[in-house]
């Protein structure tokens, strides 16, 4: 697997669970918490990537956009770090204190929602 550059105008995919939309289909901030006991949250790299993929195709999940730019004024680090059935992985590498989960929040867009059809 090759290491790619993530350039500060692609996109990136979270996966977004469907307990993390609120009822007026915004994304809460909890969905950008990192991995517990790290201080690391996983995405996808858009452009290595789809929908049904970063799914799992599975209907409990959607899709949130960040741009790469915009997280990293944040001060948070983005990288590509692929792993052995995910090529898109990369990871958001930083503290992700309150007011940092609430800025992506509030940058994300949803660009798949939990339930919605997806074609295989």
């Amino acid at each position: 697997m090759n290491i790619e550059t993530i350039y500060d105008d692609d996109e990136l995919y979270r996966r977004i669970n469907e307990q993390w939309i609120k009822e007026n289909g915004d994304i809460s901030s909890a969905a950008f918490q990192n991995t517990s006991n790290t201080d690391e949250m996983s995405v996808d790299l858009a452009r290595l990537t789809n929908i049904e993929k970063t799914t799992l195709n599975n209907p409990i999940y959607g899709i949130a956009s960040l741009i790469t730019i915009d997280v990293r004024k944040l001060d948070q680090e983005v990288f590509h770090s692929p792993e052995q059935d995910n090529d898109a992985h990369s990871t958001v590498k930083g503290n992700k204190n309150k007011r940092i989960k609430k800025a992506l929040a509030k940058l994300a867009t949803p660009i798949h929602y939990p339930g919605s059809f997806v074609y295989q």
